[in-house]
């Protein structure tokens, strides 16, 4: 498993600290847990994109704060809006993380 150094950092120094704004249960600590887990599911499905896996779970409460019964519609949004995914993503991909994220929370609960 290889994730792309530069989405790394960027994810890390520009996502990350947005999730200080959440409650505890959804700060960055549970959030490495659910990239953790994510990494574990993937690891099962052959030619799977890491880089992808990454930042769907990097995104995926991101928009807690703003509203926790439909943060997985506004996390969706909020990573639709970022700019600079798109040095890391064809559109194609985007689209793909973006329904992940919309979907994830009625995924994790089978897995995490």
């Amino acid at each position: 498993m290889e994730i792309n150094t530069d989405l790394k950092n960027y994810i890390e120094e520009n996502i990350f600290p947005e999730y200080s704004k959440n409650e505890p249960a959804h700060n960055i600590e549970h959030i490495e847990y659910v990239i953790n887990r994510s990494f574990k599911f993937a690891d099962t499905v052959p030619n799977i994109n890491y880089n992808m896996v990454y930042t769907i779970a990097a995104y995926h409460d991101i928009g807690h704060h703003i509203d926790s019964k439909k943060h997985e519609i506004i996390s969706a949004e909020i990573m639709s809006k970022d700019e600079n995914l798109k040095k890391f993503f064809s559109e194609e991909e985007l689209i793909v993380i973006k329904e992940a994220i919309e979907e994830i929370c009625s995924v994790r609960l089978y897995f995490i």
